[in-house]
Formats: C-alpha cells, structure tokens, sequence
C-alpha cells in the first residue's frame, strides 16, 4: 500500500477541530462494516445512524476524497476517520478489486482532469505582443506616478518624526496603500500594509519601522532605474512591486526535477481567501523552495501536499534574484522519507542568511536548517545554543516550546526556521530522525 500519513497529517486534510473529533471518533473496527484497499485507494462502508452504510472512499495516489453521506464538510468525518483507521489499524484493510462505485470515481477523476487539460490547450490564444506591450506601457506609468506619491509621502513623514507612529498605526498607512492599490504597485500596498501589523510595544519597533520603510524606499526607487538592471534583477523587482509571472510563463523555464520534503506549512485565512504557503527542500538539489497556493470557498487545492511528507516530481522556479517560490507539476507523493541537510551550527546559518540578505535585500523570510542545537530559556527569552556553546534569540510559542522540551528532554536535534532581520522563528524539528511539527495557521 502506498499510503502512510501520520495523525498530525491526518489533521491538517480537516476543514476544522470539530471533523478531527469526529473522525477519530469512527476509528474504530466496530464502526466500519467493510475495510479494503487497491494499489489506487482505500475504502470501506461506515456504519451511520441509518440502515444503509456511507460508502466511502480516499484516492491514495493524489489524496482525494468520496462519501455517500449528506455532511456539507469536505472531507467528511467519515473520510477522515477511514484515513484514522488506515494510520492505527492498516492490518485491518483486505486487499480486493476495486467496485464498480470506487472504480467509476476515480475513472471520472482521471477523464476530468485530462479534459481540463485538454481544455486549457485549446482555449490558450495566441498573444497580442503589441497590445500586451500597450497594456505594459500604461501600467508602467501608472506605477511611476504612484511610486512619485508614495516617496513624497515617506518623506514627509520623515519630516515629521516617527515618534508617533504607534498611535496612529491603525490608520496611518491605509490612504498610502489604496493609493498603491490604485497605481497597481501591489506589492507595494502589501508592504506598506505589513507596518500596521508591527509589534509598535516591543522595544525594537523603531528599528523594524525604518528597516521596512527604508526597504520600501529602495523597491521604489529600483523601479525609477529599472532599465538599468540585469535581466534577473529586472525580474525581481518587478515581482516585488507587483506584477505577475504566469503560470505559463513560470512553466516555460527549465523545472528541477527531485524528491521535494515539505519542511512546514502555513495557512492564512482573510475573509473567504486562504492562502496555503508550503516551505520545501529538495534531496538532491539541496535547493529551498516556497510554493504558495490560493483557495476560494467551494474549491480544491491542486496538489494535497502534507508536512513531512516527501513528493517525487518537478518545480518550476519564477524568475528573479535568488529565487524561492516555484510550481510544482505533476508531483506525486512518496514513501521514502530522509533528513535534509542541515547547517553544522549556529555561526554556519548566520553566515548563510547573510548571503541571502546581500544577494536579495528585498527577502523578508529566509529558511533556515541547522543540526545539532538545543532549546533554552532565560527569563522570557528563547534561544538555540549549538554545540560550541554560541546562541541565537528565536521565537517560539510557548505550548511549542513545551513540546519541544517533553520531545528531546532538553538533548541536540535538528531545526527549520524562518529568519528576518529581528529575529528567528522555529517551526519544526528532527530529533533522532522523527520528524516534529506544529499547526501555522493565522487569521
């Protein structure tokens, strides 16, 4: 069988905690009237409150899910809770042919997504380069006119002073980024919206403010100058203010072929648009990828991609300067698992995440991964100290924290982290080669 998710994995497959209650609840042999499997899927009838069982069905290939129960929610407790049987009870499931409902799903899934396919060759039109370039030129100046407001407004608030800053936070940067939004410099809005969401009660809020208004100010001006720049850096700058690369156009450079480890992933959710970012690491490559995905309601990701999991297939990298962020195509999950590579110590990762920073000032999360470090606290602060005895400040929540130290007993392991200026955020952690991880989810 080719499935073998975790419960933590499990987990993260639920619309919410009330579904993994639920599921984990029918994980039990009692429940189910019938439990087999084919090299494609698992399935089974669970036994409901009425006479007829749910039939119920999970694509193992490319994880998916069928029921025959009334429940809105997606998967259903019932297609978890069979996921929850596989992972504890396995010896459980016979091997048999598939039945005509299990095999007329996945027939159907399979012929609807070559039509898509098929679908997408046909209606891909032919580009208007002149008209495209027309589009191009109107925007440019539309971004220069938005970029000349936006220095005259960082300047004047220079003038005035940053001391009160924090008490108008909440509003100060609306009218600036609507003005970015409106000059269709997004990357831009988004940046300046990122400064409402600073910490204005820590202690080093005045430096996080002037690094992140002085990087703005940089962005802004790299534009002015764009003709200027190399290719690759063109690329960058113009991502970072906020044009688009297409799918198409990613697709059309040349993919990095590998088995791709999901080190973590984190989910955002404003208003009915999720946003999935999925941090991965590639075993022969040794290469850093970022996949971000966005979801609307009553739509289902592209790929299931897990933490820990390992998936064998291509990324596609977008253009720019010490690029991260890729599309994957066609990736399929693996059984084998490894341990990345990881910085010896904590003056190694320092190193590298100067690198990053010099050949990309504009990157605001840099991934991390260092061996052989432990997690202490003195006071209210938490560092990483590496076998030399060096030590690094890092964020960590608090019931993290305590799982970190019930996992290792205070003993060396293995980290991924997500480093910018200020400071450090451990995510999740290899001890004796298990890998640990731990929900990012924000609202």
């Amino acid at each position: 069988m080719l499935l073998n998710l975790t419960e933590e994995q499990i987990a993260q497959l639920a619309p919410d905690a009330a579904s993994v209650k639920a599921g984990k609840g029918l994980a039990s042999r009692a429940k189910w009237l019938l439990l087999e499997y084919s090299d494609r899927a698992i399935w089974g009838h669970c036994q409901g409150s009425g006479q007829t069982p749910y039939q119920t069905v999970v694509d193992i290939k490319d994880i998916a899910f069928r029921c025959s129960c009334p429940s809105r929610k997606f998967p259903c407790k019932h297609a978890l809770g069979l996921l929850y049987m596989y992972a504890s009870y396995s010896e459980s499931f016979k091997q048999a042919e598939e039945p005509d409902w299990v095999e007329t799903w996945l027939s159907k899934r399979k012929e609807k997504e070559e039509k898509k396919e098929r679908k997408e060759k046909k209606t891909a039109a032919p580009i208007d380069e002149a008209a495209q370039a027309k589009r191009q030129a109107v925007r440019h100046q539309k971004v220069l006119g938005g970029i000349e407001d936006l220095q005259i407004w960082m300047k004047d608030l220079l003038r005035n002073g940053l001391l009160n800053v924090p008490e108008r936070a909440c509003t100060l940067f609306e009218a600036i980024s609507r003005r970015m939004v409106d000059a269709q410099a997004s990357g831009l809005a988004g940046r300046l919206r990122g400064l409402r969401e600073l910490n204005y009660y820590s202690e080093d809020w005045k430096f996080k403010l002037t690094d992140k208004l002085s990087k703005i100010y940089l962005l802004a001006e790299s534009y002015k100058h764009l003709d200027n720049l190399p290719a690759d850096w063109q690329f960058e700058i113009r991502t970072q203010i906020g044009y688009p690369q297409s799918k198409e156009e990613v697709m059309a450079g040349e993919p990095v072929e590998d088995q791709w480890m999901v080190l973590h992933t984190r989910s955002n959710k404003v208003n009915d648009l999720r946003t999935d970012v999925f941090w991965l690491y590639g075993k022969a490559s040794r290469r850093m990828a970022v996949y971000v995905y966005f979801m609307v309601p009553g739509t289902l990701p592209e790929f299931t991609i897990l933490s820990g999991g390992t998936y064998q297939g291509p990324l596609y990298f977008y253009k720019g300067v010490a690029a991260l962020r890729a599309l994957p195509k066609e990736l399929q999950r693996s059984d084998e698992k490894f341990q990345p590579s990881c910085c010896p110590d904590l003056e190694t990762a320092t190193q590298y995440y100067r690198t990053i920073v010099r050949t990309n000032p504009f990157v605001e999360e840099v991934p991390l991964l260092v061996d052989n470090v432990r997690l202490m606290t003195a006071g209210n602060a938490q560092y990483l100290q590496d076998a030399e005895g060096r030590v690094m400040p890092v964020h960590v929540d608090e019931n993290i924290r305590i799982d970190i130290l019930a996992t290792t007993g205070g003993k060396p392991f293995a980290a991924f982290l997500l480093a910018d200026v200020t400071f450090w955020e451990l995510k999740t952690i290899w001890y004796q080669s298990e890998y640990y991880f731990w929900k990012d989810e924000r609202n």
